[in-house]
C-alpha cells in the first residue's frame, strides 16, 4: 500500500460504489476503496426478506445512540433511540428495504433554486436515474434501460395488496404502475432494486463491475481515522486496519462517501468544522466550516399495526410450514414473499405542507410486528402470527434540524448526535395530520370491513394533544438523514455544487450528507445518483486541468 493513488474513496456505500466504477472506467486511474465493514456476502444479505436477520448483527450495521428530547420544555433527554446504518460493502443498500424511490423532480429543482446547488435540478437528476436503471418494465421517458441496477416493479402481488391500493384510490390517490413516473398523490406497488429474487445493492452492481478492473483495489476492515493535509491540501488518509495504523497517500483527490453520520465525523476529526467545537474536542483546526455536522434533517416515521378480521395477509409465510414453503419456493423459483422487501404497497400524498406538494409517504404490508406492553412494536424479527395489516408513515419535509458532532480526535470516540424532531410548529401539526391520514387510509374502501382493532396507538388516543404525545414517544428516525455536509452556493456551505469541500483542496464529499434539502422518498436511489453525477463532475474537472 505504499503507492500513491489517483483516487481514494472512503466508504463503499450507495454513492461510493458508483463513484468507484465511474472513476476507474478509464482503466488507468488507480482507485482505492476503503470500507470499515466486511464483504457483506452472506445469504441473508442477498435474500430480500433477509433484512430482518441483518438489523441486529453488528457485522452488518452501525448502531448510533441518539439523544432524543421528549419534552422540549423540560430538561429531560428521554430514553433516546438507536439509529442504524449499513456496514460493509454496499453500505445501507445491503441492509435496507430495497425500495427504488427517486423522490420528485421538484425536490431537486428546489436544491438548485433555494440552496444554490447549481446544476442539481430535476432534469439532471432524472438523467442520472435513467443511467443507473435497468428497468424490468422496459425503457420509457421516465424509466432507464441498460444500467447496472435492476429495477423490478411489483415483485410480489396478493389479494390483500390489491385491496390496499383500492383503499388508497378511495382516499383520492391516483393508481399508477410506476410510483417514480409521476408526482403528487398516488398509490401503487413499490419498485425494488432486486434482480432475479436477489438484492441488487450498489456492491453487487457498480462495485462488482469496478472490481473486475486491475486498477481498482478494495480494502475492507479499514476504519478511516483522519484525512492528512499538507497545509490545506488533502494528500492522504490515516486508517486503522485490523488494529494496525496505516497511512495511504493520494496524488489526486480523496472522496468521502461514508454517509450522513460518518462523513461529517471524518471531516471534523480531520480538522474541518466549527473551530470552537473542534477545540473542545481536542482537534486541531484545518478549515473553519461551522455547518459540518449541523443542520441535519431526516424523515420521521410511525408504524401503525391493525388486526385483520377478514381476508388473508402474509403473516403465515413467516411461521412453521408456511415459512418452510415460502423458503422452498424462493430456493426453487426465486420468487414469492421472500423475494421482495418488507412492504409491497406505497403511497404518496400531502397531509400538512401549505404548498400542497408531497410531504408524506406510506408503506403497507399484510402482516404486523408484535406489540409490547408499552405499545411500541418490537424489532423487525418478531412478526405477529395473527393476521394483520401495517401502515407505516413517514413525514418527508420536516423543518426541525439535528446535529452530529465528533467528541474527540479518534474514530473510537463516540459521536454526539442530537435530533430535535418536532421542535417546530409545522412539524408538530404534520405529525398529527399524518396519524389521522393513516387511520383514514386503513378505514377506507375495501379495507374498511376487513380491518379490525387498531393495535398502535389504539382508538382511545384521539385528541391532538394525545396524538402528538404518542407520536413523540413511538416515532423513530426514518433512516434517511441528509444535509450534515450541506451542498450550496453560500459561504457556510460545507461543499460547493461540484462537491468540493470548501476551505481545502483535493477533497470532496459524495453521499446523502451533501443533499441540501429533502427528498420526498427513500434515499438509496438518490444517493447513487449523487455518486454518478459526482464522478462526472470530477472527471470533467480532471479533463479541464489536463
Amino acid at each position: 500500500m505504499s503507492k500513491q493513488w489517483d483516487y481514494i474513496i472512503v466508504g463503499a456505500g450507495s454513492a461510493g460504489c458508483v463513484m468507484a466504477e465511474r472513476l476507474s472506467a478509464d482503466g488507468t486511474s488507480q482507485v482505492l476503496v476503503l470500507e470499515a465493514g466486511g464483504e457483506n456476502d452472506s445469504f441473508w444479505v442477498t435474500l430480500p426478506k433477509g433484512v430482518a436477520k441483518l438489523v441486529k448483527r453488528p457485522e452488518h450495521m452501525w448502531a448510533y445512540h441518539v439523544a432524543q428530547p421528549r419534552d422540549p420544555g423540560a430538561n429531560d433527554p428521554g430514553a433516546g433511540e438507536v439509529w442504524i446504518r449499513g456496514k460493509g460493502l454496499g453500505g445501507s443498500s445491503s441492509i435496507n428495504g430495497m425500495i427504488w424511490s427517486r423522490g420528485e423532480p421538484a425536490d431537486y429543482d428546489a436544491w438548485e433554486r433555494e440552496a444554490g446547488a447549481t446544476g442539481w435540478n430535476g432534469a439532471s437528476m432524472t438523467q442520472a436515474f435513467l443511467e443507473l436503471e435497468d428497468h424490468k418494465a422496459g425503457p420509457s421517458a421516465m424509466r432507464g434501460s441498460g444500467g447496472l441496477v435492476r429495477v423490478d416493479p411489483a415483485c410480489f402481488k396478493y389479494p390483500l395488496a390489491e385491496r390496499m391500493i383500492e383503499a388508497g384510490e378511495a382516499q383520492g390517490l391516483r393508481r399508477v404502475d410506476d410510483l417514480n413516473a409521476v408526482s403528487g398523490p398516488r398509490v401503487g406497488y413499490y419498485s425494488h432494486n432486486i434482480r432475479n429474487g436477489r438484492r441488487d445493492s450498489s456492491a453487487r452492481t457498480y462495485l462488482a463491475a469496478a472490481r473486475k478492473r486491475p486498477n481498482v483495489t478494495v480494502l475492507t476492515g479499514a476504519m478511516a481515522e483522519r484525512i492528512v493535509f499538507d497545509g490545506t491540501r488533502a494528500v492522504g488518509i490515516d486508517v486503522t486496519v485490523d488494529g494496525r495504523p496505516l497511512r495511504l497517500d493520494c496524488k489526486g483527490e480523496i472522496v468521502v462517501s461514508a454517509g450522513a453520520m460518518e462523513s461529517p465525523l471524518l471531516l471534523q476529526r480531520s480538522g474541518i468544522g466549527d473551530r470552537d467545537r473542534l477545540a473542545a474536542a481536542g482537534i486541531p483546526l484545518v478549515a473553519h466550516s461551522p455547518d459540518v455536522g449541523e443542520r441535519m434533517i431526516e424523515h420521521l416515521s410511525l408504524s401503525m399495526p391493525f388486526r385483520l378480521d377478514r381476508g388473508k395477509g402474509t403473516n403465515r409465510s413467516f411461521f412453521g410450514i408456511g415459512a418452510a414453503l415460502a423458503m422452498l419456493r424462493y430456493l426453487l423459483r426465486g420468487d414469492g414473499v421472500l423475494a421482495t422487501g418488507p412492504f409491497e404497497i406505497g403511497a404518496f400524498d400531502n397531509v400538512a405542507h401549505p404548498d400542497g406538494r408531497t410531504d408524506a409517504q406510506f408503506y403497507l404490508g399484510g402482516y404486523t410486528f408484535k406489540v409490547g406492553d408499552d405499545k411500541d412494536p418490537v424489532p423487525l424479527d418478531k412478526i405477529d402470527p395473527l393476521p394483520g395489516v401495517t401502515i407505516y408513515g413517514q413525514l418527508l419535509r420536516l423543518t426541525s434540524e439535528s446535529s452530529v458532532r465528533a467528541s474527540g480526535p479518534d474514530a473510537a470516540d463516540a459521536p454526539q448526535i442530537l435530533h430535535n424532531f418536532l421542535s417546530t410548529e409545522h412539524d408538530r401539526r404534520s405529525a398529527v395530520a399524518l396519524v389521522r391520514a393513516m387511520r383514514a387510509y386503513v378505514r377506507s374502501g375495501p379495507l374498511a370491513d376487513m380491518v379490525g382493532e387498531e393495535l398502535v396507538p389504539g382508538a382511545q388516543v384521539e385528541s391532538d394533544e394525545d396524538v402528538l404525545a404518542m407520536f413523540r414517544r413511538l416515532s423513530s428516525c426514518g433512516l434517511h438523514a441528509i444535509r450534515s455536509c450541506r451542498m450550496g452556493g453560500d459561504r457556510d456551505a460545507v461543499v460547493d455544487p461540484r462537491l468540493r469541500v470548501n476551505g481545502v483542496q483535493g477533497l470532496r464529499v459524495a453521499d446523502c450528507s451533501v443533499m441540501p434539502w429533502h427528498v420526498t422518498g427513500n434515499t438509496n436511489a438518490p444517493a447513487m445518483a449523487v455518486g454518478l453525477r459526482g464522478a462526472k463532475l470530477m472527471l470533467e474537472d480532471r479533463a479541464a486541468r489536463a
